[in-house]
């Protein structure tokens, strides 16, 4: 079963603009930790945070970077990367994956490369409109495959993803068979001319099966972007063939 270990993910960074206000020639932490916090809790699966804390003193400088860190009760800290974008105060911010809280959209990314390169499809998938989730050992969730692909005789329309006792990432692909089955032919009604009658469908079955762990590459990873059926547009691995 494909693992993905946490951290990091591959994928494109979910940022946040913001402006901020300023005591002097240093941002306002009081007013980025409030930012910051209100911005998780609403794009998050019933999520609330108990604090969001930021450095004091920090001068405002373009290209500049620092650290906050947010904190669930009682699943406790979080990383959250901050640069500033100018000497204005104005700021992104990116909330990478961790034992503690996930970023579906990195792991849409992941999920995305995996399947691609186990099928040889483009794969984009779908986690849901919400961009956070707690990290939750033996919790499991499925996320689509917009479209559905198919595989020889399968078809894959979601993949389920299981956190195992360390809070890494299990995934595996949900099939269905596609086959359909024929009624077989007796007696004189054999190598007779066909009717024109449509075979009978096959009952399906939900197969999974283990593709290799997406491996990692170098560099920043060129994507291309569909929208999933919550209208939210997703980012997948660009493959020969996309538009440019």
């Amino acid at each position: 079963m494909p693992k993905l270990t946490l951290p990091p993910f591959l994928g494109l960074a979910l940022m946040a603009a913001l402006s901020l206000s300023a005591c002097g020639n240093r941002l306002d932490p009081t007013d980025l930790e409030a930012t910051i916090k209100a911005d998780i809790e609403r794009q998050g699966r019933r999520l609330s945070l108990k604090e969001v804390r930021c450095p004091t003193n920090v001068t405002r400088q373009a290209g500049a970077y620092f650290r906050c860190v947010g904190v669930l009760d009682p699943e406790g800290p979080f990383t959250i990367n901050v640069t500033q974008q100018d000497s204005q105060g104005t700021v992104t911010w990116d909330v990478p994956n961790s034992k503690v809280l996930l970023n579906l959209l990195k792991v849409e990314a992941s999920l995305q490369q995996g399947l691609s390169q186990a099928t040889g499809q483009r794969a984009v998938i779908d986690c849901g409109s919400a961009i956070y989730r707690v990290n939750q050992p033996g919790d499991r969730f499925e996320c689509q495959v917009v479209g559905g692909i198919i595989d020889g005789a399968d078809a894959i329309h979601s993949i389920l993803v299981k956190v195992d006792s360390s809070g890494n990432l299990d995934w595996q692909e949900l099939r269905t068979s596609t086959a359909v089955a024929v009624a077989p032919v007796s007696g004189a009604a054999q190598g007779a001319a066909p009717t024109g009658a449509s075979p009978t469908a096959a009952g399906t079955s939900a197969q999974s099966r283990t593709s290799p762990a997406p491996a990692p590459s170098p560099g920043a990873v060129k994507t291309s972007t569909s929208s999933g059926p919550t209208g939210r547009p997703i980012n997948r691995p660009y493959l020969p063939g996309d538009n440019d």
